[in-house]
């Protein structure tokens, strides 16, 4: 049976250069960073290295840069511990901690604030969106307050790819002078941009939606801002993510950032964009979920046709060698509906999609052979 993997938002298989790096390493043996002595010295020099090539990739410095687990630890860091932050800044406050998310977020970030919110840690409000999950600017503004502690909106949607214009959303959070924290997981290397050129304070990063390894991730913390660690132990990463280092995946995550270019990001675009030409042509009545024209990840598409049941069409694909998804991999199962979806203003009925998703590695064939299996499966459902 041919396979064919169109799942990449969900988790991108490691790019070869990224992997023979990481086979090295433990090959060779890595010392603790932390240790005085030879070896030591010659891990935390691997470390900086990769440190220094991430910040560049970003557009930070390398102490701008501290690394963790990934991205869902990321972002329970920023929420839970700014909220907390604020609170003892605002001692002889009356009010909670204010937190502002997006009606669009990963589970991550919504299930983080709701259990924030429950606990009675903050108050927490959602941002709306348009039909193709752009933020409401105007309702951002409006909705923010004097307890307002943080605003925290995912760059790129994991389902549909929109991407959030983080100037204009962060020049409202500094005039009114709230923390701004953007998710980059899905949009870091998969788009240009600089955070130095952005008014962002926290931004989060996953390594292996870039083609590094699973179980590694970055946040971006501004010079300037101190934020309480999530975690105590050691003094590892300025002792703000303290515990055993773990050089090599750390490495290979840098190795890995440096296999993306604008070049590759061009193709990627093409194949969306041929994407989207072979089911409107194959297919009259398909329903494309999020931006088409406007600006959008390369990697992610997510579509719906009317007639046909998302995950009995996922169920199908799956039994023909093809991996893609019905949404957000971390929350699968969990409903018939897209929580994303639903918040563009579609009903129950209409709130589900197949998402195709990308990685350098796809070709034209690829998109072919799912849109002839699509076809077919739709004359026997």
């Amino acid at each position: 049976m041919k396979s064919t993997y169109l799942d990449h938002a969900a988790t991108s298989p490691m790019a070869p250069e990224a992997l023979r790096h990481l086979i090295a390493l433990h090959e060779e043996g890595v010392a603790n960073s932390s240790s005085a002595h030879l070896l030591g010295t010659k891990a935390a020099a691997l470390l900086t290295n990769a440190r220094e090539k991430i910040a560049a990739k970003l557009g930070s410095s390398a102490k701008e840069v501290v690394f963790c687990s990934g991205g869902t630890e990321a972002n329970n860091w920023v929420l839970q511990r700014t909220l907390e932050d604020w609170r003892k800044t605002n001692r002889q406050s009356e009010q909670r901690p204010h937190l502002l998310t997006l009606s669009t977020e990963h589970s991550s970030v919504a299930n983080t604030a709701q259990w924030l919110n429950e606990a009675g840690a903050c108050d927490w409000n959602e941002i709306k969106v348009d039909r193709e999950g752009y933020v409401d600017l105007g309702h951002l503004s409006a909705s923010i307050r004097k307890s307002t502690a943080l605003v925290s909106i995912s760059h790129g949607n994991n389902e549909i790819g929109t991407i959030q214009d983080l100037g204009a959303i962060g020049e409202i959070c500094r005039k009114a002078n709230v923390l701004f924290h953007a998710d980059a997981c899905q949009s870091f290397c998969h788009t240009p941009f600089s955070v130095r050129d952005l008014p962002v304070d926290l931004m989060t990063l996953s390594g292996h939606k870039v083609r590094g390894p699973k179980g590694i991730g970055a946040l971006f913390i501004r010079q300037d801002l101190e934020l309480t660690p999530l975690i105590f132990g050691g003094k590892q990463e300025r002792g703000l993510r303290p515990g055993t280092t773990s050089v090599e995946l750390i490495s290979s995550f840098a190795v890995a950032t440096g296999t993306w270019n604008t070049d590759i990001i061009s193709r990627m675009h093409e194949i969306r964009s041929y994407s989207v030409e072979m089911l409107k042509r194959r297919f009259p009545n398909v329903e494309l979920n999020g931006p088409v024209k406007s600006l959008s990840l390369c990697h992610i598409l997510s579509f719906t046709i009317p007639d046909v049941p998302s995950k009995v069409l996922h169920r199908e694909l799956a039994n023909r060698g093809i991996a893609c998804s019905t949404g957000a991999a971390c929350g699968t199962g969990k409903s018939e509906s897209s929580a994303v979806l639903l918040a563009l203003g579609h009903g129950t009925d209409r709130a589900h999609q197949i998402r195709l998703s990308f990685s350098p590695t796809t070709e034209k064939s690829d998109i072919e052979f799912v849109i002839e299996q699509v076809s077919e499966i739709q004359k026997i459902i």
